[in-house]
């Protein structure tokens, strides 16, 4: 019963990691549209570059969450989702992904919010038990966890041998 229900747990899992990379594909191909419209070549250059880059991650750099509840201020237990740590993932992710995310919330004329309130995020340094994808460019992982690795570690990853540069979005939408 443990090992269906883990399983159970898991599939929930990665349907929301799929869901993630959905939404986020959806908001970067909307700000492209945007940036056409208004004639923004160096957004647009930006967004099909997150468009790219969302492409080659894949859902398995999504970050991997659980449900699970916090006392608040006033001693009430809160449903929140736990974000884990993903010790393989280059830190430059988490910081993308969150700007993505964040983007809904400062163009609030191209994005209305429907539907019910999210849960909020808490961030924890548990890590994740999923194992770090193969076939990404060698920028996408952690270079922290690729020097711990031993040489047949680092082959089983099959990282791809292409330049991948994880460009500068500071100060984008302060613009």
């Amino acid at each position: 019963m443990a090992r269906h229900n883990a399983m159970i747990e898991r599939a929930q899992n990665t349907e929301s990691r799929h869901a993630k990379l959905d939404l986020q594909l959806k908001i970067v191909t909307s700000m492209i549209t945007v940036c056409e419209e208004h004639h923004d070549e160096d957004g647009k250059s930006f967004w099909q570059w997150a468009l790219n880059v969302l492409d080659l991650a894949g859902h398995d750099f999504m970050s991997d969450e659980e449900t699970t509840s916090v006392l608040d201020t006033r001693v009430l237990s809160v449903p929140v989702k736990k974000v884990m740590l993903m010790k393989w993932r280059h830190p430059y992710f988490l910081r993308l992904f969150v700007f993505i995310d964040v983007t809904t919330g400062m163009e609030e004329e191209i994005f209305q919010k429907i539907g019910k309130a999210a849960f909020r995020r808490v961030r924890s340094q548990e890590e994740t038990t999923w194992p770090p994808p193969c076939g990404r460019p060698k920028a996408f992982y952690a270079l922290v966890y690729l020097s711990m690795l031993k040489a047949p570690q680092l082959a089983a990853l099959k990282m791809t041998e292409e330049v991948f540069v994880l460009r500068s979005f500071d100060g984008y939408l302060n613009s």
